[in-house]
């Protein structure tokens, strides 16, 4: 063997090492990265969190407390809501259909009765997406994407009861 030929073989060797030593510090560094969460874990508890009222669910904390206040104390309901449970059915009918999701196979859909209540609870009280997440159980993403969504339906279905100048 010539020296060239040596120093070929030589070359190739050590390159293959060090290729398979990169290769494997990128697969670790890799596997070390967190992965992105898709759904927080105690979001997906929305529905573990249900207490039958009536004929529906209730569900998140805020939810919870919605329905009883709906039920035993409508003065409180009202202050909180700024509307009667009458009056929130009866604007629930309105726009269920136009705010409900279907359910996919990554996760069940926001019920459109938390999306109105929320939103409600929103529009009276200003409490930030944070805390209101917090409250009903549903991300801060979800709730900016369908606030907007819900107060679009709402106007439209009380378009004829607003008077603007």
């Amino acid at each position: 063997m010539d020296r060239r030929s040596v120093i070929k073989q030589s070359f190739k060797y050590y390159s293959n090492i060090i290729i398979s030593a990169l290769i494997d510090e990128l697969e670790t560094e890799i596997s070390k990265k967190q992965k992105r969460i898709w759904t927080r874990k105690w979001l997906l508890r929305r529905d573990t969190q249900c207490v039958h009222m009536v004929d529906y669910l209730t569900i998140g904390s805020s939810a919870g407390l919605i329905r009883e206040l709906a039920i035993e104390d409508k003065s409180e309901y009202k202050s909180f809501m700024r509307m009667t449970p009458d009056q929130f059915e009866f604007l629930f009918q309105k726009i269920s259909a136009k705010i409900q999701r279907e359910d996919t196979i990554m996760r069940p859909a926001i019920p459109a009765k938390i999306k109105l209540e929320l939103t409600l609870s929103f529009l009276a009280t200003g409490n930030s997406y944070r805390s209101l997440s917090h409250l009903f159980r549903v991300s801060k993403a979800a709730i900016s994407i369908f606030i907007p969504e819900v107060m679009d339906a709402v106007f439209e279905a009380l378009k004829d009861y607003i008077k603007v100048s």
